[in-house]
Formats: C-alpha cells, structure tokens, sequence
C-alpha cells in the first residue's frame, strides 16, 4: 500500500480552481447564481440538469463553507434561505464567461444563441460589466422586498 502524501489543493492556481469549480455541480450552482440570478434552494432544484436534494445541499454548504456563496434569511418569506454570491463567486465570472464562449464553440448542440460569443469577443469587458450589473440588480431588488 502506497503511503504518498497527497497533495495540499493550496498553492497550484489550477488545482485551487478545479477544488472549487472541478465539480459540476458546483459549476452549474455557479452558473446559476452568476448568470441565471437564482438565489434560493427550490430555484436550484428546478435547473434542468435534474440535482438531487441530498447533491444540492451538500453544494450549496460547500460553496459557503468555500466563500463562493453567502447564505441569508429570505427577505420575502422568513422560513427561506437566498445564497447570494460573494466577491470571490462574482470574480469568477470571466472567466466562467470565457469557458462558456469556448463550449459554444466547440459543442455543436450548444443552446447558446450565437451572440453570446460573438459580444464576449467583441468586448470582454462590457460583457463582463453587463452580467456584474445584473448580479447586483437581482441582488438589490431581492434585498429590497
């Protein structure tokens, strides 16, 4: 039997993101929370890749537990919870952005209309600027009720 230490998921860049975003179901609360504005447990549940409960919960408390996600009481109905994303989750969307553009790309049943690339492309940054706007209007307007 193999005694090797594994290695700490800490100080190689690509390691630290696949720790994080290496799960899909990670990758798709991400998305949900980045692009989607979905805030609440029950909105997750309905994304169409079909999560499970027990798979929700638990990635819903590791993306907390990761500073990705920030969970607080519902401002509409007191016995529900938001996960709304921190600054760490929302530094993450470019290059979330960026490897969308590259599936759509390469994946010729991809949903995304054509325009999605062709904006990113053509500016990165007003893209980016867009969605971060969008976070914080969905945000806001949740806060507001």
């Amino acid at each position: 039997m193999s005694s090797a230490k594994k290695p700490n998921w800490n100080g190689c860049p690509t390691r630290y993101a696949a720790g994080i975003v290496g799960d899909k179901w990670c990758f798709l609360l991400l998305r949900d929370v980045l692009l989607h504005g979905k805030r609440t447990y029950r909105e997750f549940l309905g994304s169409p890749e079909g999560i499970s409960t027990n798979i929700l919960a638990n990635r819903l408390a590791k993306l907390e537990a990761l500073g990705m996600l920030t969970r607080e009481p519902d401002p509409r109905k007191a016995s529900s919870v938001c996960y709304f994303p921190t600054q760490k989750s929302k530094d993450f969307l470019p290059a979330l952005v960026s490897m969308m553009v590259w599936a759509a790309l390469y994946d010729e049943a991809t949903e995304a209309p054509a325009s999605f690339a062709t904006s990113f492309s053509n500016d990165p940054v007003g893209t980016i600027a867009w969605y971060e706007a969008e976070i914080d209007r969905v945000d806001q307007a949740l806060r507001s009720n």
